[in-house]
């Protein structure tokens, strides 16, 4: 469930993500602990396509996740989606979603913005046989745009929340 955002949801997520976020809108998912798992961007930064519109910041989850693309995970998503048309047209869908997403949060940008919006699905990607990032598919998904890389990627993960609030010790420090 979407919350208000804060100036002190602001200060976390530049912890996590290691810089001040300029486009975020507001926190899309929190951990149990209460804080952001995923953010949704504006589409358009500094009159520019920004087409990566949800973001997962939760330290553990990116953790988790990279340690799946270290160990070949892009590659292995790459493969399943061309070996399945069914898993496939799951994961255009999901890409046509996102594209639709980052059009409606431009509503008032150029129409130059919004075509180039509309030619590209998450996280700017116009050839969706690439996968490009788990993070990314996970954070769509997390988002609320079911896709089937961050549904697996999800799936094969030991534990989706950290045990000790990581991102609370974080907050102590101020």
């Amino acid at each position: 469930m979407a919350t208000i955002l804060s100036e002190e949801d602001i200060k976390i997520v530049a912890r996590q993500i290691g810089r001040i976020p300029k486009n975020i809108i507001r926190i899309v998912r929190r951990c149990s602990c209460g804080f952001p798992v995923v953010i949704e961007s504006h589409s358009v930064l500094e009159g520019k396509p920004f087409p990566t519109v949800y973001w997962l910041t939760c330290p553990y989850l990116r953790y988790q996740i990279s340690k799946l693309e270290s160990n070949g995970g892009v590659k292995r998503f790459e493969t399943l989606l061309s070996e399945s048309l069914e898993l496939y047209a799951k994961h255009v869908e999901a890409h046509l979603k996102a594209s639709e997403r980052a059009v409606e949060l431009a509503r008032n940008a150029s129409c130059s913005v919004i075509e180039r919006l509309s030619r590209c699905g998450m996280g700017g990607i116009a050839d969706f046989k690439h996968v490009k990032c788990l993070h990314m598919h996970v954070a769509y998904h997390i988002g609320g745009i079911k896709n089937p890389v961050g549904e697996m990627v999800l799936s094969e993960l030991k534990s989706v929340e950290c045990d000790d609030c990581v991102c609370e010790k974080d907050t102590k420090e101020w």
